[in-house]
């Protein structure tokens, strides 16, 4: 719901949680550290000028900048387009610095208070910044379970990930995990910017597909970039866990092929200059991973998003024709290097979660099999994660979801019970 008198009015609201300004540093955890910021607060904007960017960036992650109150069907919440600071990705031979992001935050209506925070990692929607799930109409329908999680009392706060949403900072790095888990973490702590936001210190972190992913390594990297944050359960509904054993088994389909697009139109942004006197057919460049002929398609899929009215539909039949043609891949991005050492790179379960982890699956689903949510959950029991993997009969990569939600919202509530 919208306030009674829309206004386009912006209200200074001076933060004073020790965020800092463009110059000032941050912690190595990650904790904002400095003086004071001034985000805008507004009941309406378009989107032109909700994603547009800020004129500054502030150096120190997890700092409100901008805040849009929205309409929303979820009952008994206030809906928030939120744009935030966070921690970029470094890039060929630059490492890193700050960045900014966007989402969606819904904070219950109800008195009660503090909340705890559920954080949402969505699938994958494309890599431009047009393909932000928080730039489509109504996005609090791309959030599983938020109407269930805002009922008992939490804070749901779903981020774009990094590259998504604001104009001209696209692509979004496709998969890299601490960039997913940066962005999971980020948008929780901009939560304290918002109005009567009231916002506990315990969190829980879910996700679908690559938003498990996200979910995953937001639970691995919570203890140390975070610290402040008391994380005490993480849900992975088929989550892109084993990247590399995922373009595998996917590489002959046209699921794979969507997905190799994006991951070439990604990544050879992000890291071709890592080898700048790598030859244009090998390294990170969409020449090396794939054929000649479907190089023109592979930079549409890039540029397609799957979120909203899906630009990505019309390009189904021709890459399915390359896919059955053998002219859409050169090299296996699963198997082949560069590629296929930087997805391992990026799998999830390298290091413990602090907390309970539950892993769910469709026994049916195509795109992340089984076998692969196996491997995932086999490095954590390896490393001393306490999780559960639970195959739902029948379901498939969406319709799994459906099967898991009721058992992972309990979860997320109750991981110990």
């Amino acid at each position: 719901m919208r306030p009674s008198s829309p206004r386009l009015a912006v209200v200074a609201l001076t933060l004073v949680a020790a965020l800092a300004l463009v110059g000032c540093g941050s912690s190595e955890s990650g904790s904002p550290s400095g003086p004071t910021f001034t985000a805008q607060i507004s009941d309406a904007a378009s989107i032109e000028q909700f994603y547009a960017p800020p004129a500054v960036t502030p150096q120190a992650p997890g700092l409100l900048i901008r805040a849009a109150r929205i309409d929303t069907s979820i009952t008994g919440a206030r809906a928030w387009r939120v744009m935030f600071s966070s921690t970029a990705t470094p890039t060929g031979m630059v490492t890193g610095g700050s960045t900014i992001e966007t989402g969606l935050v819904l904070i219950p209506t109800r008195a009660d208070g503090p909340h705890p925070v559920a954080v949402w990692g969505h699938p994958t929607t494309g890599i431009t910044p047009a393909c932000a799930p928080s730039r489509q109409t109504r996005p609090e329908g791309n959030i599983v379970g938020a109407q269930a999680l805002v009922d008992a009392g939490w804070i749901v706060a779903a981020p774009d990930y990094e590259g998504l949403g604001i104009d001209g900072l696209g692509p979004h790095p496709y998969l890299i995990g601490a960039s997913l888990g940066r962005s999971m973490l980020d948008i929780v702590r901009a939560v304290d910017g918002l109005p009567d936001a009231n916002r506990g210190t315990d969190l829980v972190a879910y996700g679908h597909s690559e938003g498990g992913q996200a979910a995953l390594f937001a639970g691995q990297m919570a203890r140390s970039y975070a610290p402040e944050l008391n994380l005490t359960a993480v849900a992975a509904m088929a989550p892109s866990g084993e990247l590399d054993q995922i373009f595998r088994e996917d590489h002959a389909t046209v699921t794979g092929a969507l997905l190799g697009g994006y991951l070439g139109g990604s990544w050879s942004k992000w890291f071709a200059a890592s080898d700048p006197s790598a030859p244009i057919d090998q390294g990170f460049s969409t020449e090396s991973l794939f054929d000649r002929a479907s190089w023109r398609l592979a930079d549409q899929m890039a540029a397609a998003c799957s979120v909203g009215e899906p630009s990505v539909l019309p390009l189904w039949g021709r890459v399915q024709a390359a896919v059955d043609s053998g002219t859409f891949w050169r090299r296996n991005p699963g198997v082949d290097a560069p590629w296929s050492v930087k997805l391992a790179e990026n799998s999830a379960g390298q290091e413990p979660i602090p907390a309970p982890v539950l892993l769910t699956v469709g026994a049916a689903d195509d795109i992340v099999s089984p076998a692969a949510v196996a491997a995932t959950e086999a490095r954590y029991r390896d490393n001393g994660t306490s999780v559960t993997m639970r195959r739902f009969p029948g379901g498939d990569h969406m319709s799994g979801v459906d099967l898991a939600l009721a058992e992972v919202i309990e979860f997320l509530q109750n991981p110990t019970r």
